[in-house]
């Protein structure tokens, strides 16, 4: 399908620095499990980079090697894993898989492994793409929505609500991380136009945090 011309390059939307900024409290001085994490390698604002300099500690685990053996190599905690079906021999307070859950064809798998690493009282903290957003239906009137080839689906707040519950999560928060476009423009039109829209279509990401039941 033809993009359109209003839709930015993934790679610019800089959201990692937002995720962040609104995730840290999560993270500072916990033990935490990053799911995914060669998510953003090699850019600015890595996550797992940034979740590495606050936790207590943190370990990572990806499917891509190269990723994997680099990281390795200037010194971070990560590891081969499939977040599918991973086994650590070991527990974190802290599940982090940001914009990762999308990916994945069996959330069944991923959900109950990452459950099976949590300590008592621990939280699984997700971030996803919102299916939702306004954006999505202007990208799509306008030219055509452009969708990550890696992706096999969307969710929004209701769905994710379910697979969670289904697979036996407990739902403490759910959100949406706020960000800001870079252009001048962009910034002045989103600015206007969230405050006419409810908050399930204007914000592109939406945050779980979620606890075993």
């Amino acid at each position: 399908m033809k993009k359109s011309v209003f839709q930015p390059k993934w790679e610019n939307t800089g959201l990692s620095k937002y995720r962040f900024e609104q995730l840290k409290d999560l993270f500072a001085g916990k033990k935490v499990l990053d799911v995914g994490c060669a998510g953003g390698y090699g850019r600015p604002n890595w996550m797992h980079e940034s979740i590495s300099k606050i936790a207590s500690y943190a370990k990572g685990i990806d499917i891509s090697q190269h990723v994997i053996q680099d990281a390795t190599a200037k010194g971070f905690n990560v590891e081969y894993g499939d977040a599918q079906n991973f086994s650590l021999n070991d527990t974190f307070e802290v599940i982090h898989a940001g914009e990762l859950i999308e990916h994945l064809d069996n959330f069944h798998g991923f959900l109950q492994s990452s459950k099976k690493h949590l300590a008592p009282n621990g939280i699984l903290v997700l971030t996803t793409p919102n299916a939702m957003r306004m954006n999505n239906v202007i990208y799509s009137m306008l030219g055509g929505l452009e969708v990550n080839a890696e992706h096999t689906c969307w969710f929004c707040e209701v769905t994710l609500r379910q697979l969670l519950e289904r697979n036996g999560y407990k739902i403490e928060r759910m959100d949406y991380i706020r960000h800001q476009p870079k252009s001048a423009i962009r910034k002045f039109i989103s600015a206007v136009v969230r405050k006419l829209v409810p908050e399930r279509v204007a914000w592109n990401n939406i945050l779980v945090v979620a606890k075993a039941a």
